[in-house]
């Protein structure tokens, strides 16, 4: 048989188990029900270095080889020569007002690769790329009349000339 790798979620057994402390009150079994139905998983932390949590975008973060990276300066805390992951840090700014976001501030993300300070910046650059993607849509369908009138009505000055130029010809 194969060993298994000891996994991140623990079984608790037993009848009427109750939550461990470490454990959120939602996991608690109800406080009228002396029984607990079910299975209840509980996280256990790793007992691998902890960090503290990172959220990254695959398309903000770039890889780069330590050699270059001693060379830009970049800040590198692996000695042992491995690739290091850098972020882009495109959430240091709001993307409508330019204020600086701070660790301690709700940062309010738009299609996952723009920040915003508040609900407000955020609504504001909403309406302002639906407003740019209808004067594009606008602009669009204008240009495309215009294109179809001016190829309708080509032929027909066209088409005129020659019949002047018969005319004339005819005339002689």
């Amino acid at each position: 048989m194969i060993p298994r790798a000891p996994g991140l979620f623990r079984l608790e057994e037993g009848v009427g188990a109750r939550a461990s402390t470490s454990a959120p009150a939602a996991m608690a079994a109800p406080a009228g029900d002396p029984q607990l139905v079910g299975l209840r998983l509980i996280i256990q932390p790793s007992p691998r270095k902890q960090q503290l949590p990172a959220v990254l975008r695959k398309s903000a973060v770039r890889i780069v080889n330590p050699a270059t990276a001693s060379a830009v300066k970049c800040h590198d805390d692996d000695d042992s020569g491995r690739r290091v992951f850098a972020g882009l840090e495109f959430l240091k700014r709001c993307s409508c007002c330019h204020r600086d976001l701070d660790a301690t501030m709700d940062v309010f993300v738009y299609k996952g690769e723009q920040g915003f300070c508040s609900a407000e910046c955020r609504c504001r650059h909403i309406a302002k790329e639906e407003r740019r993607e209808m004067e594009m849509l606008l602009r669009k369908r204008r240009d495309a009349f215009h294109r179809r009138h001016a190829a309708a009505a080509a032929p027909k000055m066209q088409a005129s000339d020659r019949r002047i130029t018969l005319q004339i010809t005819a005339a002689r």
